[in-house]
């Protein structure tokens, strides 16, 4: 199929006014993510099932009428593995994608893996060879060159005969309701942010942290996060988690000691040096009632193995008990999301995060009957 490339907001909008008209839009972006907070939207393609578009970001001012199109509950906006296209279409404002079905988790919940890619699974199921040597590109250049722009287009061309192959193959009907329900939690999940006091808590391993050590994470995860967004760089670029972990667990008290420190560099030390011990000496400071614990409840809390463990049994027996693969029922972020949620803050703390995606949409009925609740949290659910 031919594409068309769409420079300038009128024929933008002419384009969505029509898609607007079809049952089905297939949708795909292309973007640069190396050293940014958020991807830099490089290119959109659309398919509607008459004509394939290639929008230039560069040049367009005006996305409404692509937001509009891309919140109209008449058309089923098809996807592959969404998540960080949907960060990309979030940097120029379209934040609502709805009615959303992404074919890697209907991949997914016919048995295929979580993690078929877009070539593979068009391969598989209809049988056409989709070049993928353009995916090294650097989509923000420009003039992109025609086989990197047919490499693009070729992302949505083959969605709709993947959906409708994908469809036939499901279980029930029930599996596609799945579907579009996760296609609207996979929205909602942009929406649902961790306050910065308690990003600390996202951090791989930091339930083996002792209290004192919990507190100077917090504080430098919470500074991370925010110096992240007012610079647009990626986490890992402000400090590494290997370097906030050993900052907690030795605690230097100078810049000499700072140094010192394994995977200290000497640019993160002159410009953050000074900072950094500042926020040791005041996590130091803290009297114990004012320092995170690592666990809380702990006359309801077996240990954090035994109630991974318990989690992990709940979701194999719901995902059996529904007919659906476990992987799609939970991730590990999910259940971690629990497990804190549950014993990991205090009453007050709770408050101020989001409901436990475990707890809400469609996985809520599912999984509630096999879940161990807790008695603190008992009356919030």
């Amino acid at each position: 199929m031919n594409y068309q490339m769409l420079t300038d907001d009128a024929a933008l909008a002419a384009y969505c006014i029509k898609a607007a008209q079809a049952p089905y839009l297939a949708l795909d972006t292309e973007f640069i993510r190396t050293n940014t907070l958020l991807p830099k939207l490089g290119l959109v393609q659309l398919n509607d099932g008459d004509s394939v578009v290639l929008v230039d970001p560069l040049c367009i001012k005006d996305w409404q009428p692509l937001a509009e199109l891309l919140a109209n509950p008449a058309v089923l906006k098809l996807v592959h593995s969404c998540t960080e296209d949907l960060e990309a279409l979030a940097s120029v404002g379209i934040e609502q994608i709805t009615p959303l079905l992404d074919t890697q988790l209907a991949a997914e919940v016919i048995g295929w893996g979580g993690s078929m890619g877009y070539a593979r699974l068009v391969e598989q199921m209809l049988g056409v060879i989709v070049d993928k040597t353009e995916s090294r590109t650097d989509w923000l250049a420009r003039p992109l060159a025609e086989t990197q722009l047919q490499y693009a287009a070729n992302d949505v061309v083959y969605l709709l005969q993947l959906t409708s192959a994908l469809l036939a193959a499901l279980p029930s009907d029930h599996a596609r309701d799945i579907l579009l329900a996760e296609g609207r939690s996979l929205i909602e999940r942009r929406q649902r942010q961790m306050p910065a006091a308690l990003k600390y808590l996202e951090l791989k391993n930091s339930w083996q942290f002792a209290p004192r050590e919990l507190a100077i994470l917090r504080t430098f995860c919470a500074w991370r996060s925010q110096y992240a967004e007012e610079k647009d760089l990626a986490l890992s670029l402000v400090i590494k988690d290997a370097l906030l972990y050993e900052l907690a667990r030795r605690k230097p008290q100078t810049m000499e000691a700072l140094s010192q420190v394994e995977g200290m560099q000497g640019r993160e030390l002159r410009r953050h040096g000074q900072l950094w011990l500042q926020f040791i000496r005041e996590a130091k400071a803290l009297a114990p009632v004012e320092l995170p614990q690592t666990f809380y409840y702990l006359d309801s809390f077996p240990g954090y193995k035994q109630v991974q463990q318990q989690l992990s049994d709940a979701i194999k027996a719901a995902a059996t008990a529904a007919g659906i693969p476990a992987e799609i029922l939970s991730v590990k972020r999910q259940l971690n999301e629990y497990l804190n949620w549950c014993w990991r803050v205090t009453d007050e703390e709770r408050q101020q995060l989001p409901l436990p995606e475990f707890l809400g949409g469609w996985r809520r009925d599912i999984l509630l009957p096999y879940l161990p609740v807790p008695p603190q949290v008992q009356a919030l659910i």
